[in-house]
């Protein structure tokens, strides 16, 4: 977003998605170009590396264009800082789609208001324009594996400036997608979206200007706040916004508090932290269950707590008999066999990202000992994979109670991933599911099972109250990824043993926070009947007989259909690619039932807030009557706050 000299306001594409990611977001340029801000600089590695990725990702299908015998004509950006400039780019622009150009890198327009950056112009020769037989199509190269919906509106206005080129609308518009692939689009699929999407826009920006000409100094109409949306991770503005969120004691800083719930408790006159944590416990709150309502109450109580003392402190949930099983209650009983696992992943790597390692701890000897498991390309990625289930299917066999203990939803995902990716250890892993040998400490235990006065429950957060504080050069797992890339350019040594021993301080610590879970189940044993914290019941992993024999004959095919092929596709001939693909189609039903499955598994174990957020199914309902029975079935009525996002559709 600029404001010229004149006064003339010139917009973009990345303004309208912007816009529609954050409304605040446009207050915040709008404020810069009225000169009431200075818009602040984000020093963000792993941003740097994305950009850099996209520069790669666009000069190698540029490459690719070239191959194919096209030509690439670029159009020279430069300084663009003017409306002259900006015409003079966009004059240069249309001489090239005047001469036939193949294709036009960089195309640029502007027609006054409205300024625009094309990746690329494709030529097509059966759709004849004011140009002549010929005429041009939209398409971006993103990292993205998949396409987003920010991506195709983006183009939308591309395709819209350049309709006023060439006389006709382009038909589609391309995402190529970080993978090298091509994604077509209809445009008239998403014009009406647009459309509504571009006037909204030009609403907002004609009350900020009507606003101003009324003599307004430090305020753009309308309001907004800068409530945390998933954009902030990006945004230059984003330490801007925390800043006065804290200044505010906003909701927000409230571990847990969903959107929804902030809303709700807005509406009930708790707007604050500190309202929140002192708001009594017998005060109810609209549309809000008192489950949820004491869960943040308590949460607030204690970050409020900590601020006053600065000393930390946590608290225990007693179990909920409508969810039992969960928080300390789904801790299993220590193991000397249990494993303490972490993957580190880049998501720009080879054509689909790559888990390079899989670091474990384990602890049946005299101290606790990490391993290291590398694969920096396909085929090691696979052994890397490979060993790692045969650790695990090694310990099982020797003692079936054993389990493996990690922190968030990335590793047990990550695992599903790479048995697919790699046709690979398929009834092993099947075994560990139904097993239940993975304990997500944190859904299944520290989520429902403790309270800390914490603002994340992020590993780092909770490991205050178990461990020192961390040091090394390598202390996030976004920095991680950026010291892979360096790595990967350098082949510097030195920087894998610094990932490796971030790794393993997340193992250590995973170890830790078991060790203390397991402290504190002793201490929360009077909030549970008989005093005693259970354990979870054991799940069987075996597989039914007939099962095991139809999945021992079905790899049996695989493995003699792969024998001696490349995991590498780019080293595999067309003969052995063949065969590949033809080995992925044994059983391929079955395989491609399972992530349903999966989800569904997901669901039946998500807590009543997850569900919420998810959208995936209706929660918190609340039970209306019995309205009688249809044949063999009974109705039962149910409500929900209807404020609830949810996916689910009639039918």
């Amino acid at each position: 977003m600029q404001r010229h000299e004149d006064g003339t306001l010139v917009v973009s594409a990345t303004d309208l998605v912007g816009f529609l990611e954050c409304d605040h977001l446009v207050t915040l340029e709008l404020e810069r170009t009225h000169g009431l801000r200075d818009k602040p600089f984000r020093d963000d590695p792993q941003l740097a590396l994305i950009q850099k990725r996209g520069y790669a990702h666009e000069q190698a299908y540029i490459g690719r264009l070239r191959a194919e015998g096209r030509e690439v004509l670029e159009i020279d950006t430069g300084d663009l800082k003017s409306p002259a400039r900006l015409r003079e780019a966009e004059a240069r622009t249309l001489a090239a789609m005047r001469s036939g150009a193949d294709v036009i890198f960089q195309a640029t327009f502007f027609d006054g208001r409205w300024r625009g950056h094309a990746d690329f112009l494709i030529r097509r020769d059966d759709r004849p324009s004011d140009l002549g037989a010929w005429s041009y199509d939209v398409a971006d190269t993103k990292l993205a594996r998949r396409v987003k919906a920010a991506a195709i509106l983006q183009m939308c206005v591309y395709a819209d400036l350049l309709e006023r080129l060439q006389g006709v609308a382009p038909e589609t518009v391309s995402v190529v997608t970080g993978d090298g692939i091509a994604h077509p689009h209809r445009l008239e699929d998403y014009a009406a979206y647009y459309r509504a999407a571009k006037s909204r826009f030009e609403e907002r920006l004609a009350a900020d200007a009507a606003a101003m000409a009324d003599g307004a100094a430090a305020v753009v109409a309308p309001a907004t706040y800068p409530e945390p949306v998933d954009h902030c991770r990006v945004c230059p503005w984003w330490s801007v916004c925390v800043d006065q969120r804290r200044a505010d004691d906003h909701l927000s800083i409230v571990a847990g508090a969903a959107r929804t719930t902030r809303r709700k408790l807005v509406d009930a006159g708790v707007p604050t932290l500190t309202v929140l944590a002192q708001l009594p416990e017998d005060r109810p709150v609209p549309k809000m269950t008192p489950r949820v309502l004491t869960r943040v109450r308590r949460q607030a109580a204690l970050q409020l707590r900590y601020r006053q003392t600065h000393e930390l402190a946590y608290e225990l949930i007693a179990p909920d008999p409508d969810q039992p099983g969960r928080g300390l209650a789904a801790l299993p009983e220590p193991s000397p066999l249990d494993v303490f696992w972490d993957i580190e992943s880049d998501p720009w790597a080879l054509e689909d990202g790559l888990e390079y390692l899989l670091g474990y701890v384990v602890n049946d000897g005299p101290e606790p000992a990490f391993h290291a498991l590398w694969g920096h390309d396909r085929a090691g990625e696979k052994a890397a994979f490979e060993a790692f289930i045969d650790l695990v299917m090694d310990r099982l066999a020797r003692d079936p109670a054993m389990h493996v203990y990690h922190y968030g939803g990335y590793e047990s995902g990550a695992m599903k991933r790479l048995m697919q990716r790699h046709a690979t250890r398929e009834d092993q892993v099947d075994s560990i599911l139904r097993g239940k040998v993975l304990v997500n400490l944190y859904d299944h235990v520290v989520r429902s099972g403790i309270r800390a006065s914490v603002e994340s429950y992020s590993i780092k957060q909770i490991e205050k109250f178990y461990l020192p504080e961390r040091e090394g050069p390598v202390t996030s797992a976004g920095f991680s990824v950026v010291e892979y890339e360096r790595w990967m350019e350098s082949q510097d040594p030195s920087i894998l043993r610094d990932i490796a021993d971030y790794n393993r301080d997340d193992c250590l610590s995973t170890l830790g926070l078991r060790d203390w879970l397991e402290r504190l189940r002793v201490e929360a044993g009077p909030l549970f009947p008989d005093g005693v914290v259970p354990r979870p019941t054991s799940a069987d992993p075996q597989a039914s007989a007939d099962v095991s024999k139809k999945r021992a004959e079905a790899r049996a095919r695989e493995e003699a259909l792969r024998a001696g092929i490349p995991a590498d596709r780019s080293e595999r001939t067309d003969d052995e690619q063949g065969r590949w693909l033809l080995a992925g189609l044994v059983d391929w039903h079955e395989r491609e039932a399972k992530p349903q499955w999966w989800d569904y598994y997901r669901l039946a174990e998500a807590s009543m807030e997850d569900l919420v957020a998810d959208g995936s199914a209706l929660a918190d309902l609340e039970f209306v009557g019995d309205f009688g029975a249809i044949k063999n079935s009974r109705i039962h009525r149910y409500r929900f706050d209807p404020a609830q996002e949810y996916k689910v559709k009639r039918g």
